[in-house]
């Protein structure tokens, strides 16, 4: 599955099925995991997510609103998507405190809770919906914000700033975060195989 290639996320698919035969709520979970990398969220994620859920033990609370949330947001289901990321940014998960995570203060679901709220804003066109954009989008640059807290030089945080930014009419904070995404991002001539 870490490698994501065509042919290993099918022998990952194969050892997931043989995982959730042996009863593991984490079987179905990883697939749908797989699924999602391939794509497959319209029927196959989201049915291996519910599995995973029916289980005795299902699968942790947090994996499936994250999981969940993925499927959403690629399905356009962004208030479930959104409801989701949230509900993992309050935490209150006491197999997670009791394994010593911190699943409020993740990176990884404050981009993604971001960007939904910005898709969300793109929704809300017209002048009768500029209010409720505005909110969105001041919504999405916060949570954007939050990353940069965590992790300062986040590629993905400083550009979801830039499109909100220019969104908003703020072109002097687009400028900024398009600007610091131009700095941090790796040179792509060093990292093309065929020059190194």
């Amino acid at each position: 599955l870490l490698r994501g290639g065509r042919g290993e996320l099918r022998q990952a698919e194969d050892a997931f099925r043989h995982v959730e035969a042996l009863g593991r709520a984490d079987g179905p979970l990883n697939l749908a995991r797989v699924y999602i990398r391939e794509g497959r969220v319209t029927r196959d994620a989201p049915e291996a997510l519910e599995r995973a859920a029916a289980f005795d033990p299902p699968a942790p609370a947090w994996s499936l609103l994250w999981f969940g949330g993925l499927v959403d947001v690629q399905n356009g289901n962004l208030d479930r998507a959104i409801g989701n990321f949230e509900q993992i940014l309050e935490g209150g998960f006491a197999e997670a405190v009791g394994r010593g995570f911190d699943v409020s203060r993740d990176y990884r679901v404050l981009l993604e809770l971001g960007r939904s709220l910005h898709l969300k804003a793109l929704r809300e066109r017209g002048d009768e919906n500029r209010l409720r954009r505005e909110t969105l989008l001041e919504a999405a640059a916060s949570r954007f914000e939050e990353v940069l807290e965590v992790e300062p030089e986040n590629l993905a945080a400083h550009w979801g700033l830039k499109q909100v930014f220019d969104d908003l009419g703020d072109h002097d904070a687009a400028a900024r975060h398009a600007a610091a995404h131009a700095r941090y991002k790796p040179d792509d001539f060093f990292n093309d195989p065929a020059t190194t």
